[in-house]
Order: C-alpha cells, then sequence, then structure tokens
C-alpha cells in the first residue's frame, strides 16, 4: 500500500500533465493537454487574487494570510496537528474571502473544516494534498478530512449529505475524503460535478454518476484506489483528463451517451481495466489516456488499447503503425529521442495534437504518411524530420504553412571541447529542408508550391493495399476494385497510375502484373 500510494502522489503532483495545471482553476470538460491550456488561460483573464496586485503577510493564531487592501485570503495552516480547523471570518479588519494553494498541505491529522460566511473563493484543489505525506515519508497515506461545515446564512456554499456544493446546489464542489462513502448520492438539482470532487475517497467502490449531470470537470476520481465500476450517463460526451488517475481496481465503466473524447491521463495507472473497447463514436484522445492501464496491448514498442495507438515506449525505434488503427493519441510518438522511422497507415482518420516530434538532441526521422488527412497540429511540431512522404494523391492537408514543417534542426553530436570557455562555447547544429514527397498532381505537390517547401515526386509503386510492400495481394486487391467491388477501395491510386496518365484502367492492371513477373525473375 505504502509504495502504490507513493506512486499515485508522485505522479499525481509532481511528474504527471496535470502537475502544470495544479495552480488554476477548473477547466470544464477538458480533455486534451492544448485545450487544458487554452481554457486555463481563458480562466487566468479573471483569476483571483489577481497576481498582479501586491500583498503582505501575516500569521494570526494558526494561519498565514495574504493581506491585500480590503481583503485577506488564507494561504497556510501553521499548526500541523490541527483537528478542528475554522477559518475565522476577518483578519486585520479585513474579510477573509478564500484561500490559495493547498493552505492544509501537512495537517495530516485534520478531521473537520469551517468555511466562514465571507468565504466565497473556494476550489476542492485546495484541499487535495491536506493528507499527502512527503515522498520518502514512512507515513501511510489516509485522508483524514471527514467534515466540511458551513452555517445556513452562508451566501456561497451549502452542505448536503456531507459533501459541498454551491449555495444554488447546481455545482457539487467535492466530497470530504475520510467520509466514508461508497456509492455517489449527487443532488438532483445539480448539473456540474467540480474538479477533483472525489479525490482520494478511498471506500467508494461504485459510482454512477445520474442524468441531471452535465458537465464534470478535471480528476473527478483522481486517486479513488479501491472503486471498481462507474457509469456515466448519456449527458457526458467527454471523459476530462485524469477523471480515473490511479482508480487501480476500477474493473468496468459503462457510458450511457455517445463519448466523443477520452481525455489526458484519463484511465493512466488504471491496472486492473483489462476490459475495454473505445466507442466508435471517439474522435479523439489526449496523452497518457492509458498509461499503464491494463488494456494495454504492447507491440514493437506501439501502445495499442482497442484500434486506438494511445502511446509508445520511450525508447522506440521504428514506428509502424498497425493497419486497421482508427486514430492515434495526442503526443503518442512526441519526443522519442531514438525514433527514426513512422508510418501512419490509410486506415488513421482520427489524429491528435503533436503525435510525432523530435527534439534538438534526437536523431532525424522519416515520415511514411498513408492517412487521408493532415490535420492543422499532428505533425508540426516533428521539426527533426527529414523527409516526409505523402501518399494519399488527394490527402487534405490543412492549409497552413505551419502544418508541415519547412525546416529541420537539431544539435551536433560533437564532443565538448574542454579548452573552451563555458562563455566562449556555442552549440552546433544540424539544419536543412524537410522534403516533401508526393504524387505528380497531388495536394502534396500543391502544398510545396504554394510554401515554396522542397518537393521530390514519387514514383507510382503499385501497391494497392498500402502495406509499403508490393506483391500478389496488391494485384488481388487491384483487381477486385477494377470490377467495382466497394470494399476495395484505394486511396492510394496513383501508386497504380503504372503509366501516368492520371486515371486507372485494364492497362495499369496489365502493368501491374508484368512488374510482378519482372520482380520475381
Amino acid at each position: 500500500m505504502k509504495k502504490t500510494l507513493s506512486m499515485l502522489l508522485a505522479a499525481a503532483l509532481i511528474c504527471n500533465f496535470s502537475t502544470i495545471m495544479q495552480d488554476t482553476a477548473s477547466a470544464i470538460d477538458a480533455a486534451t493537454y492544448e485545450e487544458y491550456n487554452r481554457q486555463v488561460n481563458i480562466l487566468k483573464e479573471s483569476e483571483f487574487p489577481d497576481p498582479d496586485i501586491r500583498y503582505s503577510i501575516i500569521t494570526e493564531n494558526d494561519f498565514e494570510y495574504h493581506i491585500y487592501d480590503t481583503f485577506a485570503i488564507l494561504s497556510e495552516c501553521q499548526n500541523t496537528d490541527i483537528i478542528d480547523a475554522v477559518i475565522p471570518a476577518s483578519v486585520n479588519g479585513l474579510p477573509v474571502v478564500g484561500c490559495v494553494g493547498t493552505p492544509f498541505g501537512h495537517c495530516h491529522k485534520l478531521s473537520t473544516i469551517t468555511l466562514p460566511d465571507t468565504f466565497e473563493h473556494f476550489s476542492w484543489y485546495n484541499l487535495i494534498d491536506n493528507t499527502v505525506v512527503k515522498l520518502g515519508s514512512t507515513e501511510e497515506y489516509i485522508p483524514s478530512v471527514s467534515k466540511i461545515i458551513v452555517s445556513d446564512s452562508n451566501p456561497f456554499y451549502t452542505v448536503e449529505n456531507g459533501m459541498l456544493y454551491t449555495k444554488d446546489m447546481k455545482t457539487l464542489i467535492g466530497c470530504p475524503p475520510a467520509m466514508g462513502i461508497k456509492e455517489l448520492n449527487i443532488s438532483d438539482k445539480a448539473d456540474t460535478i467540480g474538479d477533483y470532487a472525489f479525490y482520494a475517497c478511498l471506500d467508494l467502490k461504485t459510482a454512477v454518476i445520474p442524468s441531471n449531470v452535465k458537465h464534470i470537470n478535471c480528476s473527478l476520481f483522481c486517486g479513488c484506489l479501491n472503486l471498481e465500476s462507474a457509469e456515466l450517463p448519456e449527458s457526458i460526451t467527454t471523459i476530462p483528463g485524469d477523471t480515473f488517475f490511479y482508480c487501480s481496481s476500477l474493473k468496468k465503466v459503462t457510458f450511457k451517451g455517445r463519448i466523443q473524447t477520452i481525455g489526458f491521463g484519463a484511465f493512466n495507472e488504471c491496472a486492473a481495466l483489462t476490459d475495454f473497447t473505445i466507442p466508435d463514436t471517439v474522435t479523439q484522445i489526449g496523452v497518457q489516456a492509458f498509461r499503464n492501464a491494463g488494456c494495454v496491448e504492447n507491440i514493437d514498442g506501439l501502445q495499442y488499447v482497442d484500434n486506438w495507438l494511445v502511446d509508445s515506449d520511450d525508447d522506440i525505434q521504428k514506428a509502424v503503425v498497425r493497419e486497421g488503427t482508427v486514430g492515434i493519441a495526442e503526443m503518442s510518438l512526441f519526443s522519442r529521442k531514438n525514433l527514426g522511422y513512422v508510418e501512419i497507415p490509410s486506415s488513421v482518420e482520427n489524429l491528435g495534437v503533436a503525435i510525432v516530434s523530435g527534439s534538438l538532441s534526437s536523431e532525424l526521422f522519416v515520415i511514411h504518411y498513408r492517412a487521408p488527412h493532415i490535420p492543422e497540429k499532428a505533425i508540426a511540431a516533428a521539426k527533426t524530420s527529414s523527409d516526409i512522404y505523402i501518399y494519399d494523391p488527394d490527402c487534405d492537408i490543412f492549409d497552413s504553412e505551419k502544418t508541415i514543417p519547412a525546416t529541420y534542426k537539431l544539435r551536433t553530436k560533437e564532443p565538448f571541447d574542454i579548452s573552451v570557455s563555458s562563455t566562449e562555447f556555442q552549440e552546433k547544429y544540424i539544419t536543412g529542408d524537410i522534403i516533401i514527397h508526393g504524387y505528380a498532381g497531388s495536394t502534396a505537390q500543391e502544398y510545396a508550391e504554394k510554401y515554396n517547401r522542397k518537393f521530390e515526386a514519387i514514383t507510382p509503386s503499385g501497391d494497392a493495399n498500402g502495406d509499403g510492400n508490393f506483391n500478389i495481394s496488391d494485384i488481388v486487391t487491384a483487381q477486385k476494385m477494377f470490377l467495382g467491388s466497394s470494399e476495395h477501395k484505394i486511396k492510394d491510386w496513383k501508386s497504380l497510375d503504372l503509366d501516368n496518365n492520371n486515371k486507372l484502367d485494364s492497362f495499369d492492371l496489365c502493368l501491374l502484373k508484368k512488374k510482378l513477373l519482372k520482380s520475381h525473375k
């Protein structure tokens, strides 16, 4: 238990992507890392307190405060042995209107928190690590907060069934982790559940979200180690980031609605989730959504769940995405330093942001791209690729000069010259033009010419089935396609146009057969 919970602490509060987001407000329905950042930037415009306003710091009784001109903010509880924390309504003659960060982070015995009527700026994130011990500690990770108290006259918050809501009951803010709930009991007035709302509720085993809930925020069940099953209503179409992060006992998830997006880290560390089918309605999966989940299948360093590529090994050298893959999750091949070759099949319809990229210290790599479209930011970060082959002559390439990088750049591997001072030393780079390869007259050529990119034409290969090889199966596929079979549509039709007349006919089929015979001589 200690090892598992230490890993939880390390991942949730130190090294996971959600760590970057800890100092921000919640982001409703955020699923991809890019989407979260976009929402957070919008929220920062109305951030409270304004980070540009100066404040002084005072300590009174057990609490430290940030003092502004007209109000005070609770910043830290200095009595780490406190059991019942009663936050005062005022300090220094100023109303205490909220808290910042996680003021009870070291209070491992804290059981009850009483919020004053003046307290209007509060989120469950302010409490998430109130019982988390430091890494390396021998203490158990045991949530201790069991009760949140607000008065009936509080204009901002109310409590029902032990859980904290906004006064109008529209938003469930959170459930005290040590309250001991085993299943959800959410008000039928609530339409939104805040981020971290059930964080580390270790007694929770079944989570059925009622149909009146229309929005759920990030990290909803994060750290619910004993949660075994969950059900999301028809109203939920997005699984936000880190929703089930480290729900290590989770075995079954039921979606009653049409799930379109699975968020970053959504099932990260769900080791017991061995049987999982990605709904056909899903078009986007965030980074590390299934990292170390039980349903991941690793094939040659590529990690799949169902018919999606969701991640890859850090040391992968060659990434040939298997045929039949319908989607590639956000950042699945991002910054893999040893990656030298990438092949994306024609079956891929859904691509996340930055599915592949290099880093300055990585090798140059080549991309063989057979998918029917290139979204705006799918390969825009591949700035250490030297060559990009686009095989679909009608590939829908997002019209922006940033869609495909123009040049590559990486550090040289020259040894450090100890005779040169650190102030004189300058890193050296290898740079060059990225070559776009495509068929003559293709959209790849049009894109290259429009944005003044280097272009080289691909010679028709006869690769009818798009597997990168030419053999008898291509002849069979081509024949069935020529006979009108609806099951054998060829996106890379230019590969069969061996007489270069920009149409496919019986002459091309004859040339294909001659090409095959010649290859066997």
